[in-house]
């Protein structure tokens, strides 16, 4: 399911965005996001579920549209696969689903909005849940069949020792019960990434985004209950590992 929200004609460059569920985009890729708009930019984004595991996916097809336009995004794009959760995995769900069909449908979409730029995620999904792992593969697949810049969302963990918790390291401590051990850190360490987005210009932005999600990120959420140079300092930077050639991200 597609929908088209407001779209600018003079937008010169599409950068689409893969997400698992609704609220990554506001939390991995918000400010980012932001920035693209704030360039005249087209930004697309794809959701692979429609998270409806986490809550009821009538509310939160209502938090996508609301986070979409605080960001300023031109088009939502739903791909209506099941959200996989993160233990007994659904041979219907998105993490099970077959990856040269799910590229098929980005190559098409790419082909479509004539984009030069696909974001999806790091090779652990940056924490290891099952449907940001296969984000990652599907990004893969559609850059090995398709010309495009292909960054892979990430977190620097070195960073995050320094500020407040990020909700991904909760997130990570949630799935670790659930799977087991996924590694010791969420993200890369610094030294492997390769582009990093300071977001704090936009950073209001990105904070209504994510309170958009708020049956994800309520108002007691830890990062909704930041002071704003606190918020600033845990959610202000984006990290991405590229892949291909350069794209208008590393630009911002």
């Amino acid at each position: 399911m597609t929908r088209r929200l407001a779209r600018d004609e003079t937008a010169r460059v599409t950068t689409v965005f893969l997400h698992a569920h609704p609220d990554d985009e506001a939390i991995f890729t918000g400010g980012t996001i932001a920035r693209l708009v704030e360039h005249r930019e087209r930004v697309v984004v794809v959701f692979a579920t429609d998270g409806a595991l986490g809550g009821d996916a009538r509310v939160r097809a209502t938090e996508i549209e609301a986070a979409a336009l605080a960001l300023g995004v031109d088009e939502v794009v739903q791909l209506d696969y099941p959200d996989s959760g993160l233990s007994t995995i659904d041979p219907r769900s998105f993490a099970a689903a077959a990856i040269n069909e799910v590229a098929d449908h980005l190559v098409t979409i790419l082909d479509d909005e004539d984009a030069t730029t696909l974001v999806t995620y790091d090779e652990f999904g940056i924490y290891g849940h099952p449907d940001h792992v296969h984000v990652h593969r599907v990004g893969r697949a559609v850059l090995a069949r398709r010309a495009c810049a292909l960054y892979e969302a990430t977190v620097d963990h070195e960073y995050l020792h320094f500020v407040e918790t990020h909700l991904v390291s909760e997130a990570r401590a949630a799935a670790a019960q659930t799977l087991g051990h996924i590694g010791a850190t969420v993200g890369l360490p610094s030294v492997l990434i390769d582009t990093t987005v300071d977001v704090r210009d936009a950073i209001e932005v990105k904070r209504a985004a994510m309170a958009a999600h708020a049956s994800q990120i309520p108002p007691t959420a830890s990062a909704m209950r930041l002071s704003g140079a606190d918020f600033a300092a845990v959610y202000g930077h984006e990290w991405y590992l590229r892949h291909g050639p350069r794209g208008s991200i590393e630009s911002l």
